[in-house]
């Protein structure tokens, strides 16, 4: 690393030069490209997969998007086919629109028993965000246009969820001015400030315009831009924050500005490229749960933390090769400039205190983060309703209406399909129909209807539960394992359950099984990195048990608030299950992060041992150089997330909610107290190996 740091040095303007040239070069290639997200997804060898494909085999219209538009008379009017018929005419004529059904058609049974909802369903020619958003936009306009006095017309989707949905466009705006405001307190320098503020800046330029292109390459959810900008945005400033802070005080000891350019490269940078990679490894090993929706997210977020890795290491020392001892320009009156003292102040003494009873702090940690944990217990996984849109929008009082006119899983209808190749067939599947029917959670059944080949039957399923209600997944279980093998028997029909509530069903239990591969092989790769880095056993053991209880205490946080709707209120929000790619996004996110602050404070403390061999001074010097730093660092990142929980979208409002609590627990009562504390408590046995592995394990020199 110090060889990179006299490259750099040496060749300040030309990386610099390079940096702009590659910002430019992305940002216009990706504004000429576009974008390609796709939130589709597929599940191989599940029932709802064999049902959705069946369906589509057989029944055109089923292979595109559709799209429900709801009509309600007011004051309890009912509605009329003569106000619906002119809108599903408009509507016939728009691009991309194959087929509309109207609620007045046969056997539709979209018409209320008051008569006062209604909806028709409109069919499109492709999935997803394949359909182009001016089209969705024109359908949702079209309809509305028809609206009146007497007449409210809503739609439901997740084509029109997309479309009509707030953006979070200001987040990014917000997380910038927050981070600039907590860097200028730290540093007390607006040079200082802006150098860190220009490195994150060009970081996320570069990242917004290479997961746009990404997306041309790899299916990518819509949701990846906006969740990698967050990473990005919260390691590139942290990363930008430990190299800075390690070259002032470097200078303010006396060194060069090009020797402290090298040696905050060789400490600080050795730790932010080791951080950085356990980063990248844990969202990669997002490929081991095999789902394909989260192949192109745990890339992106990847890309991110590669690409303000690689800005801090190499841009940034050339921008602190360039301002030199300017860094302290523009200082804020009655801020100290000095930072290499790290024998008193404050940091120095809470280590000492730390020092005195350990075992106390170490008791008192864990069980503060224990009791955190306790709600995780009871996570749900599934996927949120439209019931859970913000008030306001369309989606939502779509719901409302169907909801109030059918019943709450109108919106989540459950479908039986089978093979059918006799009329025997189709008489196995009415007698079907007639037992789900007479479930106690099934609100409607209708009869068994065959495809227009003849081929395939379908049963369509309205339970009396919202799709996202756990009530609703029970009747999905309970028709699987009960009610079709008791009625079908040994007849040879093949039933499949499937219907979009049952996709997300079976994509819960997929990811549910794979969770535990997962976080083993996460867990297993990292505490290898840290065991070669550090050179120690304790030490990747501690960091593995500490970043679970971080994470297991965030899981506790957003059941607390996303299902059982504590403090929904703040957020507009109401309770519902979790998202079921959110456990393992998440914990892939944090375990990485974690390992951040991790291997930077420990990173310093190995050094100060390595110099005096005392590893009581070793702690208390390396917490209380390290210990303002994180701090600053987790307030950061902790501002960054916490500016996305505002944006509108629920997904996004989970992952800042549950990145931000993790950081600050890991700031403060993991990295400020458990990590010393047990460093104290164990001696000189943080840094034991075995002699066999000492002689077998490769040497990483990175300095």
């Amino acid at each position: 690393m110090s060889g990179l740091g006299s490259i750099i040095y040496k060749h300040r303007k030309l990386t610099t030069v390079i940096w702009i040239l590659l910002l430019v070069g992305i940002s216009t290639w990706s504004q000429k490209a576009g974008s390609a997200y796709s939130d589709s997804f597929t599940l191989p060898n599940t029932e709802s997969k064999m049902a959705l494909d069946l369906l589509t085999q057989h029944n055109p219209a089923e292979k595109g998007t559709s799209i429900q538009v709801v009509f309600a008379g007011k004051n309890g009017a009912p509605v009329t086919q003569a106000e619906v018929d002119p809108v599903d005419a408009q509507l016939k004529t728009l691009m991309h629109v194959t087929s509309v059904q109207s609620p007045f058609s046969p056997n539709t049974r979209a018409i209320s028993k008051d008569g006062t909802v209604a909806f028709t369903t409109v069919y499109l020619d492709t999935i997803g965000r394949a359909v182009p958003l001016p089209a969705i936009k024109a359908i949702i306009n079209t309809a509305k246009s028809y609206q009146n006095s007497s007449l409210q017309i809503e739609l439901l989707g997740a084509s029109v969820q997309e479309a009509s949905q707030a953006k979070p466009g200001s987040s990014e705006g917000i997380a910038l001015l927050a981070s600039a405001i907590i860097l200028l307190f730290t540093f007390g320098s607006v040079v200082a400030t802006l150098v860190s503020l220009v490195v994150a800046a060009f970081g996320l330029g570069i990242l917004s315009g290479g997961v746009s292109l990404f997306s041309h390459i790899f299916s990518t959810a819509s949701f990846a831009p906006i969740l990698a900008a967050l990473v990005g945005l919260g390691v590139g400033i942290d990363y930008a924050l430990f190299i800075v802070t390690r070259f002032r005080q470097e200078l303010h000891g006396g060194a060069s500005v090009e020797d402290s350019v090298k040696t905050a490269i060789r400490t600080s940078g050795r730790a932010v490229l080791f951080a950085g990679i356990i980063v990248c490894i844990a969202l990669l090993g997002l490929f081991t749960v095999h789902v394909s929706f989260l192949y192109g997210v745990a890339i992106a977020a990847a890309l991110s933390v590669l690409v303000t890795m690689s800005a801090a290491i190499t841009l940034l020392p050339a921008l602190l090769s360039m301002v030199g001892h300017n860094i302290d320009r523009l200082s804020l009156p009655g801020r100290r400039k000095k930072t290499h003292e790290i024998e008193g102040g404050g940091w120095a003494r809470w280590a000492a205190g730390i020092q005195k009873r350990p075992v106390r702090y170490v008791i008192v940690g864990v069980l503060i983060l224990g009791i955190l944990c306790i709600p995780a217990l009871s996570i749900r996984l599934g996927s949120a309703d439209s019931g859970n849109d913000p008030k306001g929008t369309t989606t939502r009082a779509a719901y409302d209406l169907l909801a109030k006119g059918f019943g709450a899983g109108y919106a989540g209808s459950i479908q039986i399909v089978a093979p059918i190749s006799t009329p025997a067939d189709l008489a196995q599947m009415n007698k079907l129909s007639a037992a789900v029917a007479g479930d106690s959670d099934v609100a409607q059944a209708s009869p068994a209807f065959p495809s227009g080949d003849q081929k395939v039957a379908l049963i369509q399923i309205y339970p009396k539960s919202s799709p996202e209600s756990k009530a609703t997944n029970d009747l999905i279980s309970r028709l699987r394992k009960q009610i079709i093998p008791s009625t079908i028997g040994n007849s040879g029909l093949k039933v499949y359950v499937g219907g979009v509530t049952a996709i997300f069903s079976d994509f819960a239990t997929v990811l549910d099984g794979k969770l535990p591969l997962f976080i083993g092989s996460v867990v297993l790769l990292s505490f290898i990195l840290l065991m070669f880095l550090f050179r120690s056993l304790l030490i990747p053991l501690k960091a593995a048990v500490m970043n679970l209880l971080s994470i297991g205490a965030a899981f506790g946080i957003l059941v607390a608030v996303f299902q059982w709707g504590w403090d929904a209120g703040l957020m507009g929000i109401k309770g519902g299950p979790i998202e079921a790619f959110l456990p393992v996004m998440l914990f892939a996110i944090l375990f990485g992060l974690s390992m951040d602050y991790e291997v930077f404070l420990v990173s310093r403390i190995q050094e100060e041992y390595l110099l005096s061999g005392d590893n009581s001074a070793a702690v208390r010097r390396g917490l209380a150089a390290t210990g303002g730093v994180i701090t600053a660092a987790a307030t950061i990142m902790f501002s960054v997330f916490a500016a996305f929980v505002f944006g509108g979208q629920r997904v996004i409002q989970e992952f800042g909610i549950g990145l931000a609590a993790a950081v600050a627990f890991d700031a403060t009562v993991i990295r400020s107290m458990l990590v010393p504390a047990l460093m104290q408590w164990w001696g000189s046995a943080n840094w034991w190996l075995p002699e066999f592995l000492e002689k077998r394990i490769p040497k990483i020199k990175v300095d």
